[in-house]
Parts: C-alpha cells; sequence; structure tokens
C-alpha cells in the first residue's frame, strides 16, 4: 500500500472515530443526560489494587511542589458532581493506566465514556448499554450486526445475560459458592492440576478467580453475540453494591462483544461506612502486593456522606468500541499517536 493510499485510509478512520463520538453524544442527549467535563489531573485517585496510575509531580510560581495522578477513570469526579445534585450525566475523557501492553487492544493513554443514571440499578444500565451500541451499529450500518474479522457479531436486544456463578459452572465446573475461603479455591484448583504448572503459594482470591476467568470462562465466550456477565463475588465488587446483605456477589456487570471486553458497570455503592472499608482493604493489598501506596480520597467519602440517591454507573473503553465497529483489531492502527510508534516500544 503507498503512502498515499496510508495517509487517506488514516483519514478516513479519523472522521469514522468522529462520527461515532458525534452517535455517542446525540444517543445520550436525546435521552436527557448532561455532558460534563471533569479533571484529567486529580489530587485523590482510586486505592483499586490491580490497577496503577501514572503519578504526576508540579510545581507553582514560587516552585512549591505538589503531586497528583492521571486519572485511571473519572468515577470520582463524576460521583461528586452528582454528591451536588446533578442529574444523569456522562463524560467522553482521556484515561491513563501503568502497565498496559503497547498494542493488540491496550494503550497506556485511552479514551473512555462514563455514564451514571440516577435512580437506577445495573439492570437499567445493561439497558442503556444494549441499546447504545445498537443505536450506533444501526447508524453506522443499517442493521443489528458487526462484521469483526471476518465473523458476524450478532447484537440483536436484549443481548444473552449469564451470571458469572453460572459461566464458572458451565465452563470451568467450578461452584463459586463452595469457594468463597481462599483456602477452599486453591483445594479446588490443586484438584483440577492448575498447581502442576503454577505456584498458588502467593495467590490471593482474585488471582484463583482471574487464573480460571482468562483459561476457562473468557475464551469460551461466544464469538458471534455480545453477552452480559452479571453479579460478581464481592472480592471483585470494586465500587459495586452487594446484592443484599447476606449476599456473597455484587451487582456488577460486564458487556462482551465478540468474546472482547468492552465495559465494567455496576449499581454503585453509596453506603461511605463500607466503601471505606473497602478502600482500606484495598490499601492492604496493594502494601501486599508491594505496590504504591494510594491515600483515600476523603473528599470523595464525603460526597458518598451527603446521601447520594441510588445509581448506576458504567466506564466503557470508547476505543476499544471504535475498534470493534470499524474492524480494526491493533489499537496501533486506530490511534493517530499511539504509545507505541512515538516511544518505538516493542508491540506486545
Amino acid at each position: 500500500m503507498d503512502k498515499n493510499t496510508t495517509n487517506k485510509r488514516i483519514i478516513e478512520i479519523q472522521r469514522q472515530r468522529e462520527k461515532i463520538i458525534d452517535l455517542i453524544r446525540e444517543f445520550f442527549k436525546q435521552r436527557g443526560f448532561l455532558e460534563v467535563q471533569t479533571p484529567i489531573l486529580t489530587k485523590g485517585m482510586s486505592t483499586e489494587p490491580y490497577i496503577d496510575p501514572i503519578k504526576v509531580e508540579f510545581f507553582d510560581d514560587k516552585n512549591k511542589k505538589y503531586e497528583g495522578y492521571l486519572i485511571t477513570s473519572p468515577e470520582y469526579n463524576l460521583k461528586k458532581l452528582l454528591s451536588l445534585g446533578f442529574p444523569n450525566l456522562f463524560e467522553i475523557t482521556k484515561a491513563f493506566r501503568q502497565k498496559e501492553s503497547f498494542g493488540g487492544w491496550h494503550n497506556l493513554e485511552f479514551t473512555i465514556l462514563e455514564w451514571y443514571r440516577v435512580n437506577s440499578n445495573y439492570l437499567d444500565m445493561m439497558k442503556d448499554t444494549e441499546e447504545l451500541v445498537f443505536y450506533l451499529v444501526n447508524k453506522l450500518y443499517q442493521r443489528d450486526y458487526l462484521i469483526f474479522q471476518n465473523q458476524k457479531i450478532d447484537l440483536s436486544l436484549p443481548w444473552q445475560r449469564l451470571s458469572i456463578k453460572k459461566a464458572f459452572l458451565k465452563w470451568a465446573q467450578i461452584d463459586l459458592d463452595k469457594n468463597k475461603t481462599l483456602r477452599d479455591f486453591k483445594k479446588t484448583l490443586k484438584k483440577k492440576d492448575y498447581a502442576r504448572n503454577i505456584n498458588l503459594k502467593s495467590f490471593d482470591w482474585n488471582d484463583c478467580f482471574y487464573l480460571v476467568f482468562l483459561n476457562e470462562i473468557e475464551n469460551n465466550l461466544p464469538k458471534d453475540k455480545a453477552i452480559i456477565l452479571y453479579d460478581y463475588p464481592l472480592p471483585q465488587a470494586a465500587l459495586a453494591k452487594r446484592k443484599n446483605k447476606k449476599s456473597f456477589y455484587a451487582e456488577r456487570f460486564e458487556a462482551y462483544i465478540g468474546g472482547i471486553e468492552l465495559c465494567n458497570a455496576f449499581s454503585e455503592l453509596t453506603d461511605w461506612r463500607e466503601q471505606l472499608k473497602r478502600l482500606k482493604e484495598d490499601q492492604k493489598i496493594r502494601k501486599k502486593l508491594h505496590k504504591d501506596f494510594i491515600p483515600i480520597d476523603k473528599t470523595f467519602i464525603d460526597a458518598l456522606k451527603s446521601k447520594l440517591p441510588p445509581l448506576s454507573g458504567n466506564a466503557l473503553g470508547v476505543d476499544r468500541l471504535e475498534m470493534l465497529l470499524l474492524d480494526i483489531k491493533d489499537i496501533n492502527d486506530l490511534l493517530l499517536f499511539p504509545i507505541n510508534k512515538m516511544f518505538k516500544c516493542n508491540k506486545s
């Protein structure tokens, strides 16, 4: 392919990306959502153990040093706005995460769409999610399916739904109800012969979960349709509301299209005491993993203390969605200035 042809294709991809962003805005504004802009550089940051932020140092005019983070998600700031009485809102912004591979579906800097619906739960958010994607596909192609890498992916509504518990039983023959403790989970993995090539000694419960999920669940998700996996175990709850006081599961879901993870959504946890408890547990896990200490954002806890209404929220990877919609299998072919090219890194 000659240079002119290559450049024309790059420009055409960007025109299509622009159209997708316009359609996302159109979708939410038709439904009465308010678009907002929150900071990319922030003082408070999520303490999630398995997400690594980029720390930033900067100085004022008197050479006083400050420290902050590039956001991994705008979630905290959006919830602070909701605590002030903001209505349903959405944001399309840049986010940053350390230790991402440079290529494939990942880039250190990426575009994220987050939206929050007041007086709702994750069932309402499931409907929002599938309707958004269906809206985009219908507007772009006037049909109810995608063609991605020669695979037809059915997006007709409603999408298939499967609980995490049933997914583990179906594809891994593991009953999560019988593996609530780390000790039991490790015993199960040893019986399944995982310990033959892997030292499970340092594993925590989440390590065990992901070992099974990535090897036996994710690989078996349908490639010809969209599916929503829901009701994740409490160790996977993050900022999600527990199903009930005694439940081992939380109201969290992830949507997959053709086997590709697209988003992460919750019925949002609004109990500040429970949230503070979880953030402190996150800090302990980060310490155990020898990761940087991240202080708890007290202004976020104060926002929860204001007695937020029931909320549901979703964080969706816009670049991934664009790749699926435009049939692009490597993010380096989507972005104008991917990290891989700017820093001449080896592709993952």
